[in-house]
């Protein structure tokens, strides 16, 4: 499993049902349009401001799901969430994917990163434990909310 910078055109090509440049797909389905369009107008704004914040998880030639953020707040805590293929779940990819993204926050100086799950997501909950993160109150009661501080 690899973290590999993602690009707008990655996602407007996934719009289409397209893989992104270079990539197969294991199946269709892995995202809406409309969430495609969405994360490609993120990764554009995530570039042009901070020069990274999007990545494709890849297994060899074959795009398995990605890891998007938002831009860190003044304290430089940013959310993140990330999606894996549904046929590549349960092999430990979204664990490792949000390992090596934990390892380039803190790389690209982020002072902590965030995420939210559905409380009924067992393998979310079970990937954001195993890399350390711990609950912490959420706005939202009905979801779940996770922080890990970073290495400074």
């Amino acid at each position: 499993m690899k973290l590999r910078d993602a690009v707008p055109a990655d996602f407007e090509r996934l719009a289409v049902g397209l893989p992104p440049q270079g990539l197969k797909l294991p199946e269709a389905g892995l995202v809406t349009v409309t969430t495609a369009m969405l994360i490609a107008r993120r990764c554009e704004d995530l570039r042009a401001a901070q020069g990274w914040g999007t990545c494709l998880i890849t297994e060899g030639d074959l795009m398995v799901g990605f890891v998007v953020s938002k831009l860190p707040d003044p304290a430089g805590h940013a959310e993140f969430g990330y999606a894996v293929s549904p046929a590549q779940r349960g092999r430990g990819i979204a664990g490792a994917a949000v390992g090596a993204f934990i390892e380039r926050a803190s790389d690209e100086g982020l002072a902590a990163l965030l995420a939210e799950t559905d409380p009924g997501n067992a393998g979310s909950i079970r990937v954001l434990e195993r890399n350390l993160f711990t609950p912490v109150p959420s706005p939202r009661p009905e979801r779940l909310r996770w922080r890990r501080y970073l290495r400074r």
